[in-house]
């Protein structure tokens, strides 16, 4: 007799109690039941899908979507349509995300959340102009009278604010900030970015005070490079750097060991964003390859986009390693770089724009340093030295940094001798009166203050006959400095603007300057060092502060000291007198021509020695001579085996740094097996310098083996009493193993020891998820109950590279318990073995990082198989444990698991009874003899 259909309310009611309960199969289950009738409510939709976008079930949500948007006549499409969107972009599918947003939008226009999504997706895909459109389109339907939508305006306004300026949009960016700041003054953040934009576009005076935000808690906003601009007094500029996100978050666990490492050479690596447009690739562009390479291993690291200008083809091939951080996280490009055991990182950005002084924040190298891209304190506790020199930082502003000064004898800034000078142009050509004296700035419009212009305008009304040339490229910037030159009495055709040029013509163009004139409180420094090097002489006004100095520091190191003035007024005494009299000038441009090649500032193999005896100064560990003594293991430990497995879809590239990590374990006795299953040579090749290199570091070749086996022949190589898995792709936090060990050393009711593993989208963000458990130490009979009861505990704890085992619960391979081999669910039986009679220790940081496997197409349909093995597994492991009063020893609740068991298999045997009746009869006997020994054990009475 057929069973009728269970009502949509039973059915209801059966999902609302699976979901309370988190059984999420159980749950999903009834809502594709009831998605197909048309009847699940929309709550329980976007609910349940969000808890299986969470479980790593994204296909199967996106698919329970698809189904009730065909199957379901509501008003409400248009939401489903968007959290569909939203759950497709957390798993990384952006054109189908891009694809629901519009599908939303096209039922219900004025849809602002799906419009705001929309424009930070075409943000992601670097689709600027286009997000910008659509977050304008969103702030036109936005009623800005309604209070309810005062979070959605500032937060579109942001997004504009954000992706204009990056676009060079600054007039519209202001406008964007300041709105936001009338509606919420309290965004310190949005108020720092609202200065910078006005310093880039010469808007006077840049701290204006808005409604609710007065001129001096504008000045409190500032960040740290635009305080270089507005303040020369060292206190402001150390308590701008304070206020810097990166000083205001909770400090990280150190990721290098302060002790340093053993290397034969010292590996010093340099952090930029690019080797290609920054203004310190320019300067350090002789740098890399000037460096000894019997003391130096050189390394590069940088994220943004990098051009395939000459300056990049120069720079990369003069480097033994260069490496690219661009879709890492600050923790895992800090990460990389420790598994690289640099010994020395030299930051080449600091808190500027692009600097990325999070990855300096997690201790990525035993010794860091600051040098060039922010001529000012870090403030950070990370790093350990600035470079300098005796006059950009004299005794008197050490109090002014939180890291030691490190002094190079004649100047901190290193240069480019290899620049080519063209022939200079002519002046009309460029826009200059042939007979006109010519002073220039060349400096960035943001280092331009409203008294530096003054002090300008002031020297042009006393040399009647003179211009000044600056670098504008922006309308804008333009448009503010002839208003300017206006208000000061001066006829805005005296300012002339040169626009941007490739290098060589730039500084030909260079030579048509007369004197250049430095700027303060922000003092020039790869743009004083281009006209010292086209062989224009500058003025410079020596400030209290690093950055003000910089101009005198340059000028020292190439003997023109008389060109450092200490006031305004002798600073225009200087330049008009050097005007009225070009005897005088003359002479100081010889000089010039004579001292660039005789003089310390564009010595660059001489300073790059200096930097070097500085390195070996503040090295931390002991260089070898012999590079097999540099692995010494302490002995009285017990040894681990770090087991990674690996095969044709591993990358090679990825494949080195879980290696990478797993050497640089602090944990003072590891072995490192990795067997590869693959064909061909890549990844050997790959490994072969730190096979070389590191005793401990073995490589095996087991072409053919499958993923499991593979696994177990890494087991069958191993000598530790320990064993650890790190998968090709993984990165290990550097204390992982000595963390991990901790509890077996010290507990010894221990029996397991798990930790939680960080997922990752592509890009390199750490996708949504959170640790199963707090950390703690866990009954094992309780945490095995409920890997038992719950499909998905498992998943979630007993992946094999979540966890440390002792060998001698483990035997010959992977995944057995009571003497039986689980293939499925190889962890979970692996995690009882370990936990039967003993506790579990369980710490929820993130000690290492994975990739989740591409999740599988809808082409790839699951089969009878996929989930009869499972399932038949799961039933011989509740018996296992409940037989040998490991664990359920409760009657009661071990019968009532055993029936939603029983249940749930009876359910999939009758859906493909006709499958199973044609099917092989081994696999029938396997069930019946499950089924059978269940209700035996149902029956009984114990």
């Amino acid at each position: 007799m057929t069973a009728s259909l269970p009502s949509d309310e039973s059915q209801l009611q059966e999902l609302n109690r699976a979901l309370a309960a988190n059984e999420l199969t159980q749950a999903a289950k009834v809502a594709f039941v009831l998605a197909k009738r048309g009847t699940l409510p929309i709550m329980q939709l976007i609910g349940l899908a969000g808890l299986m976008g969470h479980a790593g079930q994204a296909e199967r949500a996106a698919e329970l979507y698809h189904l009730w948007l065909r199957c379901t006549e509501s008003p409400l499409l248009f939401a489903a349509w968007y959290n569909l969107g939203v759950l497709q972009i957390q798993a990384n599918e952006q054109q189908e995300a891009e694809q629901s947003l519009r599908a939303a939008l096209a039922i219900k226009p004025d849809f602002i959340d799906a419009r705001m999504t929309l424009g930070t997706l075409q943000e992601r895909l670097r689709q600027h102009e286009a997000a910008l459109a659509t977050w304008r389109a969103a702030l036109a339907q936005i009623d800005p009278d309604h209070p309810a939508s005062r979070p959605q305006q500032i937060q579109a306004l942001n997004s504009v604010a954000r992706v204009a300026a990056l676009r060079k949009h600054y007039p519209e960016a202001e406008d964007a900030c300041a709105r936001s700041l009338l509606l919420d003054p309290k965004q310190p953040d949005i108020a720092a970015q609202w200065i910078n934009l006005r310093q880039q576009q010469c808007a006077w005076p840049v701290c204006a005070p808005l409604p609710g935000l007065a001129e001096a808690d504008l000045g409190h906003s500032a960040s740290a490079a635009s305080t270089l601009c507005i303040s020369d007094d060292p206190a402001e500029q150390l308590a701008a750097a304070q206020r810097h996100p990166v000083n205001r978050a909770a400090a990280p666990t150190p990721l290098a060991d302060e002790q340093g490492y053993l290397h034969r050479k010292l590996r010093i690596g340099y952090l930029c964003s690019d080797f290609s447009s920054h203004a310190a690739a320019r300067l350090t562009a002789e740098l890399y390859g000037l460096h000894q390479r019997d003391q130096f291993e050189i390394y590069g690291f940088s994220w943004n986009e990098e051009d395939r200008s000459g300056l990049r083809t120069r720079i990369a091939p003069q480097m033994d390693h260069h490496i690219r951080l661009t879709v890492m996280s600050d923790l895992q490009a800090a990460q990389t770089i420790r598994a690289h055991e640099i010994d020395i990182l030299v930051d080449l950005h600091g808190l500027g724009a692009d600097g990325r002084p999070g990855i300096l924040a997690q201790r990525a190298a035993p010794v860091q340093i600051s040098w060039l891209g922010h001529p000012g304190s870090s403030a950070m506790p990370t790093v350990d030295y600035v470079l300098a020199d005796a006059f950009v930082l004299p005794p008197q502003l050490h109090a002014s940094f939180t890291e030691r000064p490190l002094y190079l004898p004649d100047c901190v800034q290193i240069h480019d001798r290899r620049r080519a000078i063209g022939p200079a142009p002519s002046r009309a050509s460029c826009g200059l009166p042939e007979q006109a004296f010519v002073f220039c700035s060349f400096n960035s419009s943001r280092k331009l203050t409203p008294s530096q212009f003054a002090s300008w305008m002031r020297i042009l009304k006393r040399v009647p006959d003179s211009v000044l040339w600056l670098a504008a490229d922006s309308e804008p910037v333009r448009d503010n400095l002839r208003i300017a030159a206006l208000r000061h009495g001066i006829a805005s055709e005296r300012l002339v603007f040169a626009p941007r040029l490739v290098q060589a013509d730039y500084l030909a163009r260079l030579q048509l300057a007369d004197l250049c004139l430095d700027t303060l409180p922000f003092s020039g420094g790869a743009a004083a060092a281009d006209a010292l090097w086209a062989g224009v002489p500058m003025l410079t006004l020596a400030g209290n502060s690093y950055a003000a100095r910089l101009g005198g520091s340059l000028l020292h190191a190439i003997g023109l000291p008389e060109l450092v003035m200490r006031s305004a007024r002798t600073y225009e005494d200087k330049a008009v007198r050097l005007a009225a009299k070009p005897q005088e000038l003359a002479r100081l441009r010889r000089r010039l021509a004579k001292n660039r090649d005789k003089t310390p500032l564009f010595d660059t193999p001489t300073l790059v020695r200096h930097l070097e005896q500085l390195y070996l100064q503040v090295a931390r560990g002991t260089l070898q001579s012999d590079p097999t003594n540099e692995h010494t293991a302490d002995t009285t430990l017990p040894l681990v085996s770090i087991l990674i497995p690996t095969g044709d879809g591993d990358s090679a590239e990825l494949l080195e740094q879980t290696v990478r990590s797993a050497l640089a374990q602090h944990y003072g006795r590891c072995e490192i097996i990795v067997s590869d299953s693959g064909s061909g040579d890549t990844r050997q090749r790959r490994l072969a310098k730190l096979l070389a290199k590191h005793p401990q570091l073995r490589y095996n070749r087991a072409p053919t083996l499958n993923a499991e086996d593979n696994l177990d022949h890494c087991l069958a190589l191993a000598l530790g009493e320990y064993i650890a898995v790190a998968p090709a792709g993984d990165l290990l936090h550097a204390d992982k193993i000595s963390r991990m060990m901790h509890f077996y050393q010290h507990f010894p009711g221990i029996g397991l020891v798990a930790c939680w593993r960080q997922p990752l989208a592509a890009d390199g963000t750490p996708l949504p998820g959170a640790p199963l458990l707090p950390q703690a130490a866990v009954g094992g009979a309780s945490l095995a109950n409920v890997l038992l009861a719950h499909e998905t505990a498992g998943d979630a704890l007993c992946q094999p590279a979540g966890l440390l085992l002792r060998r001698a619960q483990l035997g010959a391979s992977f995944g057995h318990y009571q003497g039986k081999r689980y293939r499925h669910l190889g962890g979970i039986a692996t995690a009882l073995a370990a936990l039967a009679g003993h506790e579990c220790a369980y710490l929820s940081d993130p000690l290492s990082q994975y990739h989740p496997a591409p999740a599988t197409t809808g082409h790839d349909a699951v089969t009878l198989d996929d989930q009869l093995a499972p399932a038949l597994e799961r039933l011989y492991l509740l018996y296992e444990a409940h037989t040998r009063q490991h664990f359920l020893t409760d009657s009661t609740r071990f019968k009532a698991l055993l029936v939603t068991r029983l249940e749930a298999l009876s359910a999939l045997l009758h859906r493909h009874h006709a499958q199973l009746a044609a099917g092989d009869a081994q696999q029938n006997e396997a069930v019946q003899q499950a089924l059978k020994q269940g209700y035996q054990l149902l029956l009984s009475p114990f």
